[in-house]
């Protein structure tokens, strides 16, 4: 059912990926001339204009895949094995997402030689993956409720 608690973490959990990619997730000084660059989904930017070019395509695609996953699993509320299958996939999805955020933060420091300060942003996968999980517990609660229900027929 579509109004249930595991909906509105959906939700939030969506609200919270869709702010990741509008926001940096960490910003570098680089220690030669104290310039200051973000990174975010769209890659590297900066004060001024960068020599090297930092590609963060493959972020940008992971957020948007499991901002379509979320999607997908608030409207399959009539097949819940479903649900539960997408909701683990997307927990998966979203700490995989955390570790390449972690590895494109390593490697723009390495680039710059710079000092790295994380910005808020950084954790909301995290997060993101508590609220789909926090769903999954009520999705497969009311399968289990179903299930019960269909014994005493």
């Amino acid at each position: 059912m579509i109004q249930r608690i595991q909906t509105a973490f959906l939700i939030i959990a969506t609200g919270l990926l869709s702010i990741m990619l509008f926001s940096p997730v960490a910003k570098i000084v680089r220690k030669a001339d104290d310039a200051l660059f973000k990174l975010g989904f769209n890659g590297l930017t900066g004060i001024e204009n960068l020599s090297e070019s930092f590609n963060s395509v493959p972020m940008s695609i992971l957020i948007a895949i499991c901002i379509a996953i979320c999607i997908i699993t608030i409207f399959l509320y009539k097949k819940r094995m479903l649900q539960i299958r997408l909701c683990v996939g997307n927990i998966v999805l979203l700490l995989g997402l955390e570790g390449l955020m972690f590895y494109y933060v390593r490697a723009a420091k390495q680039m710059l030689d710079g000092i790295t300060s994380y910005t808020i942003v950084f954790i909301l996968p995290l997060v993101a993956a508590i609220l789909v999980f926090l769903a999954l517990r009520g999705i497969a609660r009311d399968e289990a409720l179903v299930k019960s229900l269909d014994r005493l027929r």
